[in-house]
């Protein structure tokens, strides 16, 4: 008896999210990107080398984070009273003033939200390598689709300007090494989230779980996987 066909509801599916075109769920060759077929929109782009080079990049954004966070980003001096402002001096300040509320937003959005994301980008990166890992770069793959909308550092380093330019009529104001060091990061965040291909590590998986599942089907019965 011929095997029934495949209904077409069975096969993933993907639309073009300019045209709403259907078309069949593809990973782009490394190197290359797919395109539209209707409006010629980039429906997935595959870097070549993304998980190595989202890897590199998680790992010098995370060496980058702590002089950011430490070291002093402004100095601002009038007459003999003089302050160095931190990346946490501000939410100390906020609390300090009872606005709690907005000093965890900025707690988060500026601080925990951008490690957060270097983390799970250097995990997924890293344990995507890894069969026993698959189930932990699933998830953390999950957290970071939310997580990656919450940092705003460059929405900080918009703050930091307007202070910048506004307060020095008023007094002496210097740029500082911490600065430097969250300018830095904040280009390399932006060069992660444009790194990291997600298409690219759940094909990877999956690539693993149809060659396991081939290997098994191929032992002989009673045979033990070696």
């Amino acid at each position: 008896m011929a095997n029934a066909p495949e209904p077409p509801w069975s096969r993933r599916q993907l639309a073009c999210h300019e045209c709403d075109l259907v078309l069949g769920d593809a990973v782009a060759p490394p190197g290359n990107k797919l395109e539209c077929p209707r409006c010629s929109a980039t429906l997935h782009r595959n870097p070549r080398g993304s998980v190595n080079h989202t890897a590199a990049l998680s790992l010098t954004g995370l060496l980058l984070f702590f002089p950011s966070l430490s070291l002093p980003l402004l100095s601002f001096s009038i007459l003999a009273f003089g302050a160095e402002n931190t990346l946490l001096n501000g939410v100390r300040a906020l609390f300090a003033e009872g606005y709690l509320w907005m000093a965890a937003l900025v707690l988060f959005c500026s601080v925990l939200a951008p490690l957060g994301k270097f983390l799970l980008l250097g995990f997924i990166s890293l344990g995507c390598h890894w069969r026993v890992l698959d189930r932990p770069v699933t998830w953390a793959v999950r957290w970071y689709v939310h997580l990656k909308e919450w940092g705003m550092l460059d929405v900080y380093m918009l703050g930091l300007l307007v202070a910048l330019i506004k307060m020095s009529d008023l007094g002496k104001m210097q740029v500082e090494s911490g600065l430097y060091s969250f300018v830095a990061m904040m280009v390399v965040s932006n060069l992660t989230t444009l790194s990291f291909d997600q298409q690219a590590v759940w094909s990877r998986m999956e690539r693993r779980k149809n060659q396991d599942a081939s290997q098994e089907s191929s032992m002989p019965p009673g045979g033990q996987r070696v």
